[in-house]
């Protein structure tokens, strides 16, 4: 209970219906599982791919009201998604809605190189899911920032 306290008072929740929305194929469905369990238990409201898409509904139009009601989008990056065009076009619409609404944009390498990350993402600050500070750098992704922090990193 003090976790899901400590979330809803950050704050994510003031304007969008969701803290995140989770994007993945279906090949990456362990590591996106991992993630939605550890921000479900840490409070944070999401919309997981997978396991919350409506049948019946007109699936372009769920997704893109879903990244627009999303406080963050999480895009889950690997080969399998890489060679799926549905999941190439699901990253297109987060990217796209990032540049006309400034929602952030969070994308999770799965033992992808460097060379291999679509050249459009290359610009945005990823997380990698085999890092060893995986879990707390994701966490801190939906921690405000403070503008003392930023300014002592600005003056080194």
């Amino acid at each position: 209970m003090e976790v899901r306290k400590a979330a809803s008072s950050a704050g994510l929740c003031s304007k969008f219906e969701y803290d995140f929305s989770l994007w993945f194929c279906e090949a990456d469905e362990e590591v996106a599982l991992y993630i939605s369990n550890l921000l479900d238990q840490c409070g944070y409201n999401g919309f997981v791919e997978h396991r919350d898409r409506v049948a019946g509904g007109l699936m372009v139009k769920e997704v893109t009201d879903v990244i627009r009601q999303s406080k963050i989008t999480i895009v889950v990056m690997s080969q399998s998604s890489l060679d799926s065009a549905w999941c190439r076009r699901v990253s297109e619409w987060n990217l796209q809605h990032y540049i006309e609404k400034g929602s952030k944009i969070l994308p999770v390498y799965v033992n992808l190189e460097p060379m291999q990350i679509p050249l459009v993402l290359r610009h945005i600050v990823g997380l990698h899911y085999d890092s060893v500070f995986f879990r707390k750098k994701l966490l801190d992704s939906f921690k405000p920032r403070k503008k003392s922090v930023l300014k002592h990193r600005l003056r080194k």
